[in-house]
């Protein structure tokens, strides 16, 4: 059997926490969770679409309908959910540990945590459907994110030989991005992550009370993981043991290296002059490293007749200078 995953993000950019969440249908279900969740979004009164946060705050689509009939149409698509769907699944993050494992430190597509929270949310939907024997395969659909979406996709041969060859087979089909107004089961993946996202937020019990459709969702099998700080830490080791085997640095290192360099080469061409014997030649780190500007390579001068450094002011050759 294989399940169809749908997936959006919550809390982006409004800490505590971040959450990829969303839900799973079976294939032979899909197709009647699709008609069922329209009719409820035509019934009246109609709405074009459905967007949890939108809802809440009666803008977008909900903008002019009241509270009272608001909560009514909530409730109706959450118990349409709520009768298709198999299960939820949601990976969790705290901005605050994130930054401090990754931002900056590695590359710039790690300091936001959504491109290592997609490759998470397929691993826990894996675990889940081990553990609750749900599925021996499945397709994913996430909601569009068009500043990650190309990374994603140029990633995906690399990403497919590091997999294990039981993930592999789980995962027939690469990951997909798709427009929620065009796959309405990510409109119900809206829904599923922002209620999960108060509940780690505002407490357990906000995932069941924060809507009228918590309720339903509460109902529901599902694996929310949280990723805490120390989990992250190891998931940045991991990758750091993988890029050092590969006799390399991560981008962020290497701009730290260059910006340093200079003063690095400065400071180990100084330790080549103070500790070269008297008339021994000195090779030099070949960068333009701060402070030797004062000393000219030459062919001889009448202390040293052999290409040496001598110094640019006070006529005095290095070889003298490490005789005194």
């Amino acid at each position: 059997m294989t399940l169809h995953f749908y997936i959006d993000d919550s809390g982006k950019d409004d800490p505590p926490v971040f959450v990829l969440g969303g839900v799973a249908f079976e294939s032979d279900r899909l197709a009647a969770f699709e008609r069922d969740w329209n009719a409820a979004l035509a019934a009246p009164p109609a709405i074009a679409y459905f967007k949890m946060t939108e809802a809440k705050a009666c803008r977008g689509a909900f903008q002019n309908i009241p509270p009272a009939e608001r909560d009514i149409k909530v409730k109706a698509l959450g118990e349409v959910l709520r009768e298709h769907a198999v299960a939820t699944l949601a990976v969790i993050v705290r901005h605050e540990d994130y930054r401090q494992v990754y931002a900056g430190k590695m590359m710039r597509w790690m300091d936001r945590p959504y491109q290592i929270m997609f490759h998470l949310a397929i691993a826990t939907a894996y675990k889940l459907c081990q553990e609750q024997g749900l599925g021996e395969q499945a397709e994913f659909v996430f909601d569009r994110q068009l500043e990650h979406e190309q990374a994603l996709q140029d990633s995906y041969p690399a990403f497919r030989r590091g997999m294990e060859p039981a993930l592999a087979a789980f995962l027939p089909e690469d990951p997909r991005h798709a427009d929620d107004k065009v796959e309405v089961a990510l409109q119900a993946a809206d829904m599923v992550a922002w209620h999960v996202r108060r509940s780690w937020r505002d407490g357990h019990r906000a995932l069941a009370s924060a809507s009228t459709a918590g309720p339903a969702i509460a109902a529901l099998p599902g694996k929310h993981d949280l990723f805490t700080e120390q989990t992250l830490q190891y998931l940045a080791q991991i990758a750091t043991g993988t890029v050092r085997r590969m006799n390399t640095v991560f981008p962020y290192e290497a701009e730290r290296i260059a910006g340093q360099f200079d003063m690095a080469a400065t400071v180990a061409n100084f330790h080549l002059m103070a500790d070269a014997r008297p008339l021994q030649p000195v090779e030099l780190i070949s960068f333009p490293a701060i402070g030797t500007g004062k000393y000219l390579l030459v062919r001889s001068c009448a202390q040293l007749d052999r290409p040496h450094l001598h110094r640019r002011s006070e006529n005095r050759c290095l070889g003298a200078a490490s005789a005194a």
